[in-house]
Parts: structure tokens; C-alpha cells; sequence
């Protein structure tokens, strides 16, 4: 900003008359500047300024995926073309104790609904501390007289399992498959999704491609709310992250693999979100090939109540830090593009600053906003004392999320998913609030994963599911950023932190007691001049 506004004074200068003395030179720079801006404003430029340009990056990104998903769509395989004749796996893990209401739904869902898939064999791999009744209904579903052709479930329990990764590891030797889904054990699949994903598979080349996923029920106002919310992600936020980064990544559910390749990984038991770890661990070693497909949608239950959400959405948070702690060093090292080697960096490190930068241009523009609704007068605007720079950021900041809405809901329309509408208005009007709630977890998450307090994996109780959570044994998990790079990291996210909030007190001083100028400036008939300014 100093070196632009330096190149403005100094042009301004060039169309000018010659000046007749150096006096008017001094004069001429300190009037000329555009703006004068104060350290805490500086700081607030630099995050709006970021904030600006990311959103330029990813409306240019949404347009290049929004292309690339009509192209899908004008070549979606139809008829014979969408007919999968090799045989394809389903691993459904779960916690029977938890989902014992729901289990049942599910398996006969994928057996009877699935479309265009002439051979599917579901293996149902759960946990349980004791035995339940449920085990000997699941049996009783499994034996074959009870099949249609080309429909098979096998019922496993797996002995001495206290997590899902565990229930994965069991079944993943044992496929004789050439594709293989990965659905929860709440997930309702759409007739087309599994075979759409296997198409994408054989054309694109890729190891795993991942679905998206929506709420299919729950009470309706928060149903409305996060169905929205994944809309948004899956069909928005995660293409555009591809077209930038150049992968998608493996979410859990809803994800289609070649299995040839997931035979190669083993989940880790640890990890609070064993898909992402496994995903990380997959693309820089195995060099696999992720892919975002959110035509092949799934449903699943919304979890039972806040505390649920919160605990869900925490796990995820902590997950997500814990990977990148325990993968920091090797995404760099890894043999792979360097365009996927900066995507990793983006992906993981770059939204602890994208989020940190949202909130504070959140509660920034939510006070000028107020304050702009409380002038009366244009003297009261003019004595807000905004820099004109600010609001010309401020205002871009504005139209970029204007555009952003106006794409999703066209998205939407276009698509044909009338029903998340009424998401999508609730969801961008309390944006503001999610982002300030999204905030505080990623707070929350970085000190749990910094002191090692991150507690154990906790099934989701279900909005129709058993109303009870899940009493698996503690994971112990410690803190993995004991090694000097996750120590580095870690401390990084802090100092940053630190910063603006620093910059943000220091602003608030500022404008309470005197206005330091940033550039100086004439005032009261002295001549400030700037020595660099002379040179």
C-alpha cells in the first residue's frame, strides 16, 4: 500500500506543473496522498486486502468448476453407458449400540434401491461391547435365500474394535471387488449416485472419487440450515478448492474407491477423522488421485440435538489440526506436483487463516454497517473517519459475496434442488454468526490439540437414533505436534492470532484517543515531509 499510494502522488506529480520550489513539492506529496491510515487500520487493510483476494481466486475458480460440472452434465452416461457390470463392494462400519434404530433401514436401502449395478455385495462390518439382539436380525438378513440376483450382505462383527478405522481395517483384505463405496451407517444413497461415481472413476482415472451429502431428516429449521450448509460445500466450495489446488480430498461417507488402490491403505485407529488422515497419507505417498463428484449424492440424519452438532463439528476441527500437525513436514517432501504440494499447504494451513481473516472482516463490517445505520447526517458519516481505501475494499468485500450467493442459488435452480432454497436463504443471513461460531471451535480445537486434551472418538448420537452416545474407551490421544515442526506450526497459528487481535485493540485505542497518520500530512500550516518521499 505505501509503494501504490507512493506511485499515485508521484504520477499525480508528473501531470502537474513543475513546482517552483522544493517547499512545494513537500506539499504537493503530503496533499496528493489518497489516504492516511493509522497502524491499526493498516492491519485491517492487509486482512481485507487477503480477504479480497481470495474471494477474486474463488469466484474465479467457481466459474472455471461451474464449466467443468456442465461439461459433466452434458456427457452424464445414461442407459447401457451407466451400467456397471463388475462387481462392486459396499462397507457399511458401525457402532451397534448407537445405530442398532437405523441400521437395518440402511442395509435394505442399499440392497433394493441401488441402481444399475448388476453385482453389489454389502458387508456390514460393526463393534459392539455386548452382544444385542439386532446381531441375530442382521444375520438372519444375510442369508442368501433372503437376496435378490446380484445382491449379497455379509454381517461382520468385529471383536475387540473400539472405532471405526478398526471396523474398515477388518473387511479391507478380505475384497474381491473391483470398486468399493464407503457409506455411515446412517446414509441413504440416491438410485444413481454409485454407479454415476463408478463411471466417473473409469473416465477420470482417479483412486477415489467423493460424493456430497444432504440432510434427509430432521427437524426442519436446523435440517434446512445444514443441508444448505453442505450444499454450499459440495457443490460450491469444494469444486472451486479442486480447480485451485488441483485434488479433492477422501470426506469418510459417500466416498467411491478403486479398490485396488484403498487395499494399499490402512486406516489409523488414533486419528479423530481417519479420512482425512488416510487421505493425506494416500497423496503423498501413494500419489493417488482425489476427485470431487457432487452428482452422486447420499442423504444422511442430522445429529440429535446441539450438543451432538457440537461435539460432531469439534472432532472434525480437531481432526483436521491433528493431520495437519502430524503431516506438516512431509507435505512439502512428498514426490509430488508442485502445484499439489502448495494445494496441500492450502488446504490444510491457509483456512486457519482464511477463518481468522473472516472474522474480523465480519465483526469490521457488521460495526460499520451498524454505524453507517446509525449517522443521521452526512457530517456523522463523514466523521466515522473510515479511510476511503477501507470502504473501497469493504464495498468489493460486498459484491463478491453478493456474487457469491447469486451463483449458489443459481446453482440450485439450475440443478433443480428447489427444496434447498429456504436452506440457502437462512444460511447466508446468519453467515456472520456461523462464521464468529466457527471461529471459537477452531479456537478451541488448536488449544485441545496443542495441550493434548483431545479426548476420545464419540459417535454421533442421530436425530432418529438412539438417544445415547457412544461409551467407547478413550483414544488417549496426545498432543501429535510434539516434534519441533508441529511445535513451529502450532505457534504460528497462535502469533497470528495474537496479532490481530493485538491490531485489533490497538485500532480501538487509536480511534479513542489520537489519529497517527500513516502518511504525514499538512496540517495547521506545517509541512511534513516525507524524506523517502524526496529521494
Amino acid at each position: 500500500t505505501r509503494c501504490l499510494a507512493l506511485l499515485q502522488s508521484r504520477r499525480a506529480m508528473w501531470d502537474a506543473p513543475p513546482p517552483a520550489s522544493m517547499a512545494d513539492v513537500a506539499t504537493a506529496l503530503g496533499q496528493s496522498l489518497p489516504y492516511d491510515l493509522t497502524p491499526g487500520w493498516e492491519a485491517y487493510y492487509a486482512v481485507v486486502l487477503w480477504s479480497d483476494c481470495m474471494q477474486v481466486a474463488t469466484l474465479v475458480a467457481m466459474v472455471l468448476a461451474g464449466l467443468a460440472a456442465l461439461r459433466r452434465w452434458l456427457r452424464r452416461p445414461a442407459g447401457p453407458d451407466l451400467e456397471v457390470v463388475e462387481p462392486v463392494a459396499v462397507i457399511v462400519p458401525c457402532y451397534l449400540p448407537n445405530e442398532a434404530p437405523i441400521i437395518r433401514g440402511t442395509i435394505e436401502h442399499i440392497l433394493e434401491n441401488l441402481e444399475h449395478v448388476q453385482n453389489l455385495t454389502v458387508y456390514l462390518v460393526y463393534n459392539t461391547p455386548t452382544d444385542m439382539a439386532e446381531e441375530a436380525e442382521l444375520q438372519e438378513m444375510a442369508q442368501p435365500e433372503r437376496q435378490r440376483p446380484g445382491r449379497r450382505l455379509v454381517v461382520r462383527r468385529v471383536m475387540g474394535s473400539t472405532s471405526k478405522a478398526e471396523n474398515l481395517n477388518d473387511v479391507l483384505s478380505d475384497l474381491t471387488e473391483k470398486w468399493v463405496a464407503i457409506y455411515d451407517a446412517d446414509h441413504c444413497p440416491n438410485p444413481d449416485s454409485l454407479a454415476l461415481a463408478v463411471c466417473h472413476l473409469k473416465r477420470s482415472g482417479a483412486d477415489c472419487v467423493q460424493g456430497s451429502t444432504y440432510i434427509r431428516k430432521g427437524l426442519f429449521p436446523f435440517r434446512a440450515f445444514v443441508c444448505a450448509e453442505f450444499f454450499v460445500n459440495y457443490f460450491v466450495v469444494l469444486p472451486a478448492m479442486q480447480v485451485i489446488t488441483g485434488t479433492g480430498f477422501f470426506g469418510g461417507a459417500n466416498g467411491i474407491w478403486l479398490a485396488s488402490s484403498l487395499k494399499q491403505l490402512q486406516f489409523d485407529e488414533k486419528a479423530l477423522t481417519e479420512d482425512i488422515e488416510c487421505f493425506a497419507r494416500a497423496i503423498v505417498k501413494n500419489r493417488f488421485k482425489f476427485e470431487f463428484l457432487p452428482e452422486s449424492c447420499s442423504g444422511e440424519l442430522l445429529p440429535a440435538g446441539p450438543r451432538a452438532f457440537w461435539r460432531q463439528r469439534l472432532r472434525w476441527c480437531m481432526g483436521w489440526d491433528q493431520v495437519t500437525l502430524r503431516h506438516a513436514t512431509a507435505f512439502w517432501r512428498a514426490d509430488i506436483r508442485l502445484r499439489i504440494r502448495m494445494g496441500l499447504w492450502y488446504i490444510f494451513f491457509c483456512r486457519w487463516i482464511s477463518q481468522l481473516c473472516a472474522v474480523i472482516v465480519v465483526l469490521f463490517n457488521a460495526r460499520a454497517a451498524l454505524q453507517w445505520k446509525l449517522a443521521e447526517t452526512d457530517e456523522d458519516v463523514h466523521n466515522l473517519k473510515v479511510p476511503s481505501c477501507i470502504q473501497h475494499l469493504q464495498f468489493a468485500s460486498f459484491c463478491g459475496y453478493m456474487v457469491f450467493i447469486i451463483y449458489s442459488a443459481s446453482y440450485a435452480l439450475f440443478h433443480r434442488h428447489l427444496a434447498v432454497l429456504p436452506g440457502l436463504m437462512l444460511y447466508f443471513m446468519i453467515m456472520p454468526f456461523y462464521v464468529v461460531f466457527n471461529s471459537c471451535m477452531l479456537t478451541v480445537s488448536l488449544f485441545r490439540v496443542a495441550t493434548g486434551n483431545t479426548g476420545g472418538w464419540v459417535v454421533t448420537s442421530r436425530a432418529t437414533g438412539a438417544a445415547l452416545f457412544g461409551e467407547e474407551p478413550l483414544l488417549g490421544i496426545g498432543a501429535d505436534g510434539a516434534d519441533a515442526c508441529s511445535q513451529r506450526v502450532l505457534a504460528i497459528g497462535f502469533v497470528t492470532m495474537g496479532a490481530i487481535a493485538g491490531a485489533l485493540v490497538e485500532l480501538s485505542l487509536v480511534e479513542l484517543w489520537l489519529d497517527y497518520s500513516f502518511w504525514p500530512s499538512n496540517r495547521a500550516g506545517q509541512v511534513f515531509v516525507a524524506p523517502e518521499s524526496l529521494c
